[in-house]
C-alpha cells in the first residue's frame, strides 16, 4: 500500500511538472515567434526593419491596434467576440472629426462617449434581447458602417486645420503607458478580470456563485467601446481625415493579434493582457516586414487571411462546435 502511494505521488508530481512545462512553453512560444519574425524580416528587408525611422512607423501602426486588442481581451475572455469593433473605431473617428469643428477639446470626449454608447447597445442586445454576440455585433457593424458612410458622404472629411499638428508621439507614449497600466490592473488585479475569465469557463457556475453576468457582459462591451473611441480619435489625428474605410480591418487584426499572442477565442483561463501586447507586436512586424521585403500589400492580405483561417480552426470549441457564444 505504501509503495502504491509513493508511486501515485511520483506520478502526480510528474504530471504536475509536465503541465508546468507546457504552460511555460505556451507563454514563451509567442515571444519566440516574435523574435524569429524580427530576425527573418531584418535579413530579408536588408536591415530596414529595425531602422529608427521604421521603428517609429511600427509604433504608429501598432498604437491603435494595441488599444483595441487590449480592450478586446475583456470581451474575448467571456468567449464572445466584438465584430463591431472596427466599425465602431471608424464611427468614433468620424464623430471626433465633427466634434472638433465645434471645439478640438471636444473631439476625444465625444469619440469615447460614442464608443461607450455603442458598447452599451451591444451588451443590452445580448442580455435583454437574447441575441447572440455574433448576431448583435454583426448587425451593429452594418449599422455603424452605414452611419459612417452617411456622415462622411462616402468620401474623406478633413479634420480642422488647428488639429493638424496634434499628432504627437510623446502624447501617444504617455497615453499608451497610462492606458496599459489601467487595463493591466483592471483585468489582472480586480474582480472584473477574474469574473470575466470565469464567465468564459462557465456562465452558469458564475451565476450560481453570485456573479452578475449581465452587468459584467455589458461592462466588457463598454470597455471595448471606450477603447474604440480612443483609437478612433488617434487614428483621425494620424490620417488627418475621417473616411468610410477607417477601421475596416481592425476587427480581424485584433482577433489575429490576440490569438497569436497566446490566447484562444474561447476565452476563459487563457485570457491575458500580455497576449494583446505580444500579438500586436507580431502583427505589426509581420505587416511591415512583408512590405519592406518587397512582397506588396496583396501578399500581406493573403497571409493575414490564411492566419485568420488557422486562428479560427485552432480556437474552435470542439465539444460545442462553436467559436463564439
Amino acid at each position: 500500500m505504501q509503495a502504491t502511494t509513493k508511486e501515485l505521488n511520483a506520478a502526480a508530481e510528474q504530471i504536475g511538472r509536465k503541465a508546468k512545462l507546457r504552460a511555460l512553453g505556451a507563454r514563451l512560444l509567442p515571444l519566440a515567434g516574435l523574435i524569429l519574425l524580427v530576425v527573418f524580416f531584418q535579413i530579408t528587408s536588408g536591415g530596414k526593419l529595425l531602422e529608427p525611422k521604421n521603428l517609429k512607423n511600427l509604433f504608429n501602426q501598432g498604437f491603435a491596434l494595441l488599444l483595441a486588442a487590449t480592450a478586446g481581451v475583456f470581451v474575448m475572455a467571456t468567449g464572445n467576440l466584438d465584430f463591431s469593433l472596427g466599425a465602431n473605431l471608424g464611427f468614433c473617428g468620424t464623430v471626433a472629426c465633427f466634434a472638433a469643428f465645434v471645439s478640438p477639446w471636444l473631439a476625444l470626449p465625444a469619440a469615447i462617449a460614442a464608443g461607450v454608447c455603442v458598447g452599451v447597445v451591444n451588451g443590452v442586445a445580448q442580455v435583454y434581447f437574447k441575441l447572440s454576440s455574433f448576431i448583435a455585433c454583426l448587425c451593429m457593424m452594418f449599422i455603424l458602417t452605414a452611419l459612417n458612410q452617411t456622415l462622411t458622404g462616402g468620401t474623406s472629411k478633413m479634420m480642422p486645420v488647428s488639429m493638424m499638428t496634434s499628432d504627437s508621439d510623446l502624447v501617444k507614449i504617455v497615453t499608451i503607458l497610462i492606458y496599459m497600466a489601467v487595463m493591466v490592473v483592471l483585468f489582472g488585479y480586480t474582480k472584473v478580470g477574474k469574473q470575466l475569465k470565469a464567465m468564459g469557463i462557465s456562465e452558469e457556475a458564475c451565476r450560481q456563485s453570485g456573479v452578475r453576468n449581465n452587468r459584467m457582459k455589458i461592462l466588457a462591451y463598454m470597455i471595448t467601446g471606450a477603447a474604440a473611441g480612443i483609437a478612433g480619435y488617434f487614428t483621425l489625428l494620424r490620417v488627418g481625415a475621417a473616411a468610410p474605410s477607417m477601421g475596416q480591418t481592425t476587427t480581424t487584426d485584433v482577433i489575429i493579434a490576440v490569438v497569436l499572442g497566446g490566447m484562444t477565442i474561447a476565452g476563459g483561463a487563457t485570457s491575458k493582457i500580455s497576449a494583446a501586447v505580444l500579438g500586436t507586436a507580431i502583427t505589426v512586424v509581420l505587416s511591415s516586414g512583408i512590405v519592406l521585403s518587397g512582397m506588396g500589400g496583396d501578399a500581406q492580405q493573403l497571409i493575414k487571411g490564411l492566419i485568420f483561417i488557422v486562428v479560427v480552426a485552432v480556437s474552435t470549441r470542439r465539444d460545442k462546435n462553436t467559436i463564439i457564444q
